[in-house]
């Protein structure tokens, strides 16, 4: 079990943050990354979406240098990130909350999964 799947079973936004704060704690001591996506503390989910859009733009540049620990560490990082950003948007679904709203300037439509493999763009604002 890593912390991917203890995310998916996350029961509140603080254990997801908790969770996140604790995998960037970690990612800081390879200092691989830019301090933009490893700053602390993370100010809401569209913090976690912004720096989810930052890792990718990281993994096109490291895949241009054929940098391949690098390409690793941010799938990885993305993995974590993602699933993150995914727990988060379940959550502020079944609170009712706005999720990745006008306000967050990263906004668009989150994943919700229909079934294993499928997708599908859902707003809920």
């Amino acid at each position: 079990m890593d912390i991917s799947d203890v995310m998916r079973d996350a029961n509140s936004e603080y254990v997801v943050f908790f969770l996140l704060t604790a995998y960037i704690d970690a990612l800081r001591f390879c200092d691989c990354l830019p301090a933009r996506l490893t700053s602390l503390p993370f100010t809401g989910i569209c913090d976690v979406a912004t720096r989810c859009q930052g890792l990718v733009v990281e993994l096109d540049s490291a895949s241009r240098k054929l940098d391949d620990k690098t390409c690793v560490l941010i799938k990885e990082a993305l993995h974590v990130f993602g699933t993150a950003l995914h727990r988060l948007a379940l959550l502020h679904a079944a609170t009712g909350k706005a999720t990745l709203g006008m306000d967050c300037p990263t906004a668009s439509p989150p994943l919700i999964a229909q079934s294993p493999g499928r997708f599908v763009s859902r707003s809920f604002w």
